[in-house]
């Protein structure tokens, strides 16, 4: 037999894909010479191939046994090393390689790879630029070597990376998704999606290019083109787990609810240990009102991982909806207890603490809320030193409004006693406000919020800044100190409330003037839902003879008004003098002037009872911290009375006592009885 000869033919079988072929070739090599270290290589090579690494191991092994300066042969045991997971035989291997033939660009290449794999990146990019200088137009190097810098945080040059192995080979479509990810990382959406369709240009078929497209599109809050993309990267691949979990996302922002749990369950299917897709169905089920389906969502991603912070989180969340404070209490601490910067849980617990009453521990976990991901509103960055409660007494202070406008007259409450210790304050605020806290605290000085911040502001001269809703730490440390303050303390234009009056009066004849407002119009949509009601659930209240209900409710109502008088013939006087949104000094007027206000917990409660003013909040079954629970009254408004839901979802019963206690109010005289 001409062994030469027969290795030369299996070896362009091999190269051919044609392997039993091939490995039958080798065998016969092997036969007539058992030491022929070639054959003995390239047939480890073909069973690594098939996936048959041990016996792979054994066959290179003896061909070096026979051949010690097998150059590729180390290479290639290197190979299946790493394959194996055998990271430090795999870096030896490919060192022997390299010791043999130092100009080896491959082994330099699977040195850096399986460094790489080791989570040693510095090592593996400085074997990535070595088979690049041996190696020039070397496109894989510089792809992995992209992936590397990524990992190692340096975006710039992974991109540069990235480019430089599309320049050699311009149809490399992992080098186009590479380069999206990493764009996607550094926030350029629109070039990291150019770089995701070129990617699927070249290869149409890749599921994970598609999936990275539909990442990028859900980040730019276009779940309809990412529940499009998801489909074609399951259509490409059925069983993509983290396809049907993003899937389940896309349909969730779009209010889909039932196909996003259909999408979750399909990755768990797929996936039974899934963490995400099961924390994502709790947080759909609690989101559809579904709260014990939710609880044990939560418990199983526990089940599944026991060290997941954010599930024990989000069970806290679904326990402290359904009433369950002291468990929710407990899966915070669980969660703060695995990870102790969790700001979300902080946060959270901080808010319970305070609807409990526990102030001073709960004004300290609310600080964490400026580190929580979807605080409403971020932080200012003012140069002056946060104030820790030290003695003002000759030093300036600048407050800075926070959150929501409700929030911010809510918060106003502790000027007052802000006044009582310091001379000196400034307070940022929302440019609505700044006439109507003006004339209400005339010795602060108020000046309206901007981007960047205006000026005067930014003086170093000024001693300290405070958020304002961090001021209750310092100054509201328990009830008592609620109790000392709780007065009305804003003030509207007397003038302006008078003409409102008269002429309101006119058009009432003797009813009582009664001001409604039945909607929140918050950012958070579930908080927002279960705090609203719908206009026919005060059907009973609005069809009291001897009322003239006038319409406090701000946004475009005027659709919800019209059709509510063509179905119940009930009038609700709407005042288009008075544009709520635009002019709160004249809305504060307007809910100065009249007898009472019924409102959900919304911002024209909240300026109501600022005023001093008889007001009637209705609040959802578990009502936001600052409503405290198990009370009629508030410890922030001193003429509020709550009515509060006793069913989770249910105003009925409220609407009930709503109605009976108007009855009450009418047969007494409205101006001395104190509700």
């Amino acid at each position: 037999m001409d062994i030469e000869k027969r290795l030369n033919q299996a070896v362009a079988l091999h190269q051919a894909g044609k392997l039993p072929k091939a490995e039958q070739l080798y065998q016969q090599v092997l036969a007539n010479n058992p030491r022929n270290s070639d054959a003995l290589h390239l047939l480890g090579v073909i069973a690594h191939q098939v996936g048959k690494h041990e016996i792979s191991v054994n066959l290179i092994t003896n061909a070096i046994e026979i051949d010690s300066q097998q150059v590729e042969a180390y290479n290639n045991l290197g190979i299946v090393f790493k394959k194996q997971g055998k990271l430090e035989k795999s870096v030896q291997a490919h060192h022997k390689a390299i010791e043999i033939q130092p100009d080896h660009a491959e082994a330099h290449y699977n040195l850096g790879d399986t460094y790489q794999k080791q989570g040693k990146l510095e090592e593996s990019i400085q074997a990535y630029h070595k088979a690049i200088e041996i190696q020039p137009n070397y496109t894989e190097a510089y792809n992995n070597l992209g992936i590397a810098l990524k990992e190692q945080g340096e975006l710039e040059l992974a991109i540069q990376a990235y480019h430089k192995a599309i320049e050699i080979q311009p149809n490399y479509a992992e080098a186009y998704n590479n380069l999206g990810i990493a764009l996607k990382e550094q926030g350029e959406l629109e070039l990291a999606m150019q770089a995701y369709h070129k990617a699927i240009e070249i290869q149409p078929n890749s599921a994970e290019v598609h999936y990275n497209l539909g990442n990028a599109y859900q980040e730019q809050k276009k779940s309809e083109l990412a529940t499009q993309v998801y489909h074609k990267a399951i259509e490409i691949q059925p069983n993509y787990a983290e396809a049907h979990n993003n899937l389940g996302n896309a349909y969730q922002e779009q209010g889909e609810l039932e196909l996003a749990i259909q999408a979750y369950y399909k990755a768990i299917e797929i996936q039974p240990t899934h963490i995400e897709a099961h924390n994502n169905i709790g947080n759909t089920y609690q989101e559809q009102g579904k709260l014990e389906e939710s609880v044990q969502a939560y418990h199983k991603a526990i089940e599944i991982q026991p060290s997941s912070a954010e599930a024990y989180n989000n069970l806290g969340n679904a326990y402290q909806e359904q009433g369950e404070l002291e468990l929710a209490i407990q899966a915070y601490h669980k969660a703060i207890e695995i990870q102790d910067d969790f700001a979300e849980a902080h946060n959270n617990l901080g808010q319970i603490l305070l609807l409990l009453g526990h102030f001073r521990q709960g004004w300290e976990e609310y600080e964490w809320r400026w580190q929580c991901r979807n605080f409403s509103i971020g932080e200012r960055n003012f140069p002056q030193p946060l104030w820790n409660g030290s003695n003002l007494q000759g030093k300036s202070i600048l407050v800075w409004t926070e959150q929501g406008i409700g929030d911010e007259i809510m918060f106003a409450n502790l000027l007052d006693s802000l006044k009582k210790i310091s001379n000196h304050i400034i307070v940022e605020c929302e440019i609505r406000l700044v006439a109507f806290f003006q004339r209400s605290f005339p010795e602060i000085q108020f000046v309206p919020r901007e981007n960047p911040p205006n000026s005067r502001l930014l003086n170093p001269n000024i001693d300290y800044q405070v958020p304002i809703g961090s001021l209750g730490q310092w100054l509201r440390p328990d009830e008592d100190s609620f109790n000392q303050n709780r007065q009305s303390y804003l003030t509207t234009c007397t003038d302006k409330s008078e003409q409102i009056k008269k002429r309101y009066q006119s058009l009432a004849a003797d009813s009582i003037l009664i001001g409604i407002s039945w909607k929140s119009t918050g950012a958070k949509q579930k908080q927002t839902l279960s705090k609203s009601t719908a206009l026919k659930d005060w059907a009973s209240i609005l069809s009291k003879q001897g009322c003239c209900f006038i319409n406090l409710q701000y946004g475009d109502i005027e659709p919800e008004l019209e059709q509510f008088q063509e179905e119940t013939s009930l009038k609700i006087y709407r005042d288009q003098e008075i544009d709520a949104l635009q002019n709160l000094d004249d809305f504060a007027a307007q809910v100065s002037a009249l007898d009472l206000i019924v409102s959900t917990s919304n911002t024209t409660a909240h300026i109501a009872g600022a005023l001093g003013k008889r007001v009637w909040t209705l609040l959802p079954y578990m009502p936001n911290w600052r409503w405290m629970l198990n009370r009629n009254d508030t410890l922030w408004y001193p003429h509020m009375r709550l009515f509060r839901q006793n069913t989770i979802g249910d105003w009925r019963d409220v609407f009930q006592r709503v109605a009976l206690a108007l009855e009450e109010y009418m047969t007494n005289d409205k101006k001395h009885t104190k509700l």
